[in-house]
């Protein structure tokens, strides 16, 4: 009986050894991870740092649930590292966008206003966006040397205006500012300028 004993001991010794070594294997994840998306990109390849192990026993292979090296879109994602031992931890791979959208130069439909008619005449605005990410707004506005306070200008949309063919009270030039403001999802911005005058010989002048 005695003999028994020791072998059912020591039987329950090396299972639980068995136990505590499978169990004591511990997966380390890195820090999350935020990288800037490539130029041009709406995304990146992102490289994980080693997952480090603490413990007696042996992890095994560890894979993730997104192979190491694979593109990321703009954006947050969790990425779940996952032993042989069925251990596992997990980390975040955030992608930003630093760049900013593209905004063409701005070409408008008329290269000056004439005659002084005290008239006000439609004038498109064309340019064009693009961006890394999906969605770029715009934003028109405009201005001018004008001091009387008066608005003399309507925005339709962002790629047509009505400005008023009229010289200044003093009979100078009136020469209008207009801008387009291009802003991505991320609020990178670009923007450019052109200026229109009401003049038979000053013609539109884009500003960059």
């Amino acid at each position: 009986m005695k003999f028994l004993a020791v072998i059912l001991l020591t039987s329950i010794l090396v299972l639980s050894n068995e136990i505590v070594t499978a169990q004591s294997c511990k997966l380390t994840c890195p820090s999350n991870i935020v990288v800037g998306a490539e130029k041009g990109q709406e995304g990146a390849l992102v490289s994980y740092p080693p997952v480090s192990t603490v413990g007696i026993g042996d992890c095994g292979t560890v894979t993730y649930s997104r192979p190491n090296g694979s593109f990321f879109r703009l954006g947050s994602y969790s990425v779940i590292a996952t032993a042989s031992t069925g251990e596992n931890c997990s980390f975040t791979v955030t992608v930003t966008d630093n760049e900013p959208p593209n905004l063409s130069p701005i070409t408008l439909s008329r290269t000056h206003l004439w005659p002084a008619t005290n008239k006000m005449k439609k004038t498109a605005v064309n340019y064009t966006t693009s961006d890394n990410g999906e969605n770029v707004k715009t934003a028109l506005s405009v201005s001018s040397n004008t001091t009387d306070g008066i608005k003399d200008w309507e925005i339709t949309d962002d790629h047509l205006l009505r400005l008023k063919s009229s010289r200044l009270p003093d009979g100078a030039v009136r020469i209008y500012t207009i801008t387009v403001t291009a802003t991505d999802e991320a609020s990178n911005k670009t923007t450019r300028t052109t200026t229109i005058a009401v003049s038979p010989t000053m013609k539109a002048v884009p500003a960059d």
